[in-house]
């Protein structure tokens, strides 16, 4: 008669971070350096980094990096995929110190929309008012 396998009662399942993807022994239930909560096992949908396909597109080009930086944190803030590319070497020799800002395409309108509330807002002030208060 053949023996059935069955689960040993000590035999704990293992525990993995959704973010950094460690894995940790039975019992700990939170993620010592990331500080979120374990799961059993790691799948796309409990998964903090999408690893799916995706194609990056061009939000915006700047002409500094100081501009280009300020909305790659804004977008960073606001859960947008996005990354920097640096600028590249102008005409003869001379460097372009931007870059462009490119967003994962699925988050492009969102992207698009965050830009315009932040740095097209009625609430600037326009130079004849900055004149007027002087």
């Amino acid at each position: 008669m053949a023996a059935s396998r069955s689960k040993l009662p000590n035999c704990e399942q293992m525990a993995f971070c959704p973010d950094c993807e460690a894995e940790y022994r039975a019992g700990i239930t939170e993620c010592p350096d990331c500080e979120v909560a374990l799961v059993d096992a790691l799948t796309p949908d409990n998964s903090v980094h999408d690893k799916s396909d995706r194609e990056f597109v061009v939000l915006r080009s700047f002409k500094n990096s100081a501009e280009t930086e300020m909305v790659f944190e804004l977008l960073d803030r606001n859960g947008i995929r996005a990354y920097v590319r640096a600028g590249d070497i102008g005409i003869f020799g001379t460097a372009f110190h931007g870059g462009s800002v490119m967003v994962d395409e699925r988050d492009l309108a969102r992207a698009i929309e965050l830009y315009r509330a932040y740095f097209e807002s009625a609430t600037a002030p326009l130079n004849k008012d900055l004149e007027d208060n002087q």
